[in-house]
């Protein structure tokens, strides 16, 4: 997920990883929000040019971030809207 798709949605799988990068702008992002009930933050209190996320459970949110040093304003907000849903493959038996 990168910079082409702000306010876009990813759809994951239970267990997949997303790594979330901004806008290419000077110094690092910080994470201000994110649905953690369904995402497992790496490193939750770094400021990163890029964010680890884990789905970890069924559901949907949103992952906001401001610039590090910002005060958070709707404008400089990068925002990306999440799904997680249940792995659908079954495999087949012999």
């Amino acid at each position: 997920m990168g910079p082409e798709s702000p306010d876009g949605e990813v759809v994951l799988r239970f267990g997949d990883r997303l790594e979330v990068t901004p806008p290419d702008l000077p110094g690092a992002w910080r994470v201000t929000e994110y649905p953690s009930g369904i995402l497992r933050l790496d490193d939750p209190a770094a400021a990163a040019s890029s964010h680890l996320f884990d789905a970890v459970a069924i559901g949907q949110g949103r992952i906001a971030m401001v610039p590090a040093g910002s005060a958070g304003s709707a404008a400089g907000t990068y925002t990306v809207r999440i799904r997680v849903m249940r792995d659908n493959v079954q495999l087949s038996r012999p």
